[in-house]
């Protein structure tokens, strides 16, 4: 089965929403990752803390630390997820029903499993 990393892109929740309405987000994000946690497919998702970031460098033999990562974007990486499937194809029918779909945007990549040498 391969593994895949999931990235959820959007702009954030909106600050005029209720905490009731927050709840509820909070409970469907919830619902949704137990779903896919008692198929057997996820390994391991976190929810980001905030847009805030850093980009780590080399430039020049030096090592360049910037705040961001963001290039004037309005969009920022909210959470991940790492969730086993067969296929791309097996991935979108999982993501379908995601509750981020409905404010941002869920980039899938297929991880490549790396072996130590030895």
């Amino acid at each position: 089965m391969a593994k895949f990393l999931v990235l959820a892109r959007g702009q954030g929740t909106d600050p005029r929403m209720s905490p009731e309405d927050m709840q509820k987000l909070i409970e469907r994000y919830r619902s949704w990752t137990e779903r896919v946690a008692r198929a057997g497919q996820l390994v391991h998702g976190e929810k980001l803390r905030s847009p805030e970031g850093r980009v780590v460098r080399e430039k020049g033999g030096e090592l360049v630390v910037t705040d961001g990562p963001f290039v004037e974007s309005k969009e920022f990486l909210g959470g991940f997820w790492i969730i086993e499937a067969p296929s791309y194809d097996a991935m979108v029918e999982i993501l379908r029903d995601s509750p981020h779909l409905a404010s941002g945007s869920l980039e899938v990549r297929q991880i490549e499993e790396m072996t130590p040498r030895g």
